[in-house]
């Protein structure tokens, strides 16, 4: 890295590994992650809204930008068993697969312990079912993914389980026995660093000011983003 004037890395998803191995060096390993993950996308008119609620936690947030799945214990304990059984895309033997602890996917969640999904993507916390007045044991959450309400996100549901069986596990889900994939979730290469603790507010690296990042390697969310950055 140099050490006098301001440089500028603005480097995208495929970052070479010499300038990824000289950046990890000054953030620290565990700050720079090298995989990212999507998570599938639901189509609207696939849900079954009779049983997927529509709330914000605490009744918080103005309109209720998210749809709830509710899950009781014994459906809870068998989408875990599924996530767990299902098959995966495997690694490559060249891979070194390293995920940031903020964006898991959910079989490594599972692989935890039975109770880590519950406490995580799947918490219930500050939502009540309307046909019961009750917390669920477990929800999953769907953002809406557009301004058209046309279809929402599994909040949280990236994987690397394979495609058919994404669709047969996910259809597991109350309200989701239909559910129609716009998109389904993957895990894939993406070098980007922890940018709270990495960079300060003017995207510079605390450990060398000098150098400031920009675009994908900041980690920050979306193409769009990214590319404004």
């Amino acid at each position: 890295m140099p050490t006098e004037g301001r440089t500028i890395l603005a480097t995208g998803p495929l970052t070479g590994d010499a300038l990824a191995t000289d950046l990890e060096a000054i953030v620290g390993e565990g700050h720079l992650a090298y995989y990212d993950a999507i998570a599938p996308v639901v189509l609207t008119e696939s849900i079954d809204w009779d049983v997927v609620f529509k709330a914000s936690r605490y009744d918080k947030g103005g309109d209720a930008a998210y749809g709830n799945s509710p899950l009781n214990e014994a459906e809870y304990d068998a989408f875990r068993d599924a996530v767990l059984a299902a098959e995966k895309v495997e690694a490559h033997e060249f891979e070194d697969v390293r995920y940031f602890e903020g964006c898991l996917p959910i079989e490594v969640m599972a692989e935890r312990g039975r109770l880590t999904l519950a406490y995580g993507p799947m918490k219930p916390v500050g939502l009540a079912d309307p046909r019961t007045g009750e917390r669920p044991f477990a929800v999953v959450q769907l953002r809406q993914e557009n301004a058209d309400a046309t279809a929402y996100n599994l909040v949280g549901f990236q994987t690397r389980m394979k495609w058919p069986e994404q669709k047969r596990v996910f259809r597991m889900l109350p309200g989701l026995s239909k559910a129609e994939f716009q998109r389904l979730g993957s895990v894939h290469r993406n070098t980007f660093v922890n940018a709270p603790v990495a960079l300060e507010d003017d995207l510079s690296l605390r450990n060398q000011p000098n150098v400031h990042l920009a675009g994908q390697i900041t980690g920050v969310e979306g193409y769009v983003e990214s590319s404004a950055c």
